[in-house]
């Protein structure tokens, strides 16, 4: 998937990407069309999608089809901002970055909920409330980041 991205960014369809992304306006007087671009961009964004979700179902043993996919969307999140990615950019390095180290997480937070607390189970308690901090952090210092360029602005 990683290989996948990198190769269709290097083409017209993903360079319209980025410009898109930069600035629907100013792509659209370039000669881009908008509309078909971003037609095509959640097309694919949503058949990778549902390919994630049936390795996912697959790999939880369970086919939860009703509520996985909350589960599967928050955990991303969290991978990729432990990873290293703003709020506004994110890469393919913090991506794997970020999974290896959410998945470490998993592994090591029995070991430190019964070393630290007395019982694995609070581990897992642990481990929620680290991913929940990391989470609200990052999006408390990109509001405050974004304030203080706003004051600066002004």
């Amino acid at each position: 998937l990683c290989v996948f991205t990198i190769q269709i960014m290097k083409t017209k369809l993903g360079q319209d990407f980025r410009a898109i992304g930069q600035s629907q306006h100013i792509s659209a007087v370039s000669g881009i069309h908008v509309d078909r671009t971003r037609t095509i961009a959640t097309i694919m964004s949503t058949v990778l999608a549902a390919w994630g979700q049936i390795i996912f179902l697959q790999n939880v043993g369970t086919m939860n089809v009703y509520g996985s996919h909350m589960q599967v969307g928050f955990n991303a999140i969290a991978a990729i901002l432990i990873g290293g990615a703003s709020v506004s950019k994110a890469g393919i390095r913090n991506a794997l970055v970020g999974a290896l180290l959410f998945h470490s997480i998993f592994v090591v937070s029995p070991n430190a909920g019964k070393n630290l607390f007395g019982d694995a189970q609070l581990g897992e308690f642990f481990r929620a409330s680290v991913v929940y901090g990391v989470i609200g952090i990052s999006l408390v210092l990109h509001a405050w980041k974004m304030a203080g360029a706003k004051k600066k602005a002004e």
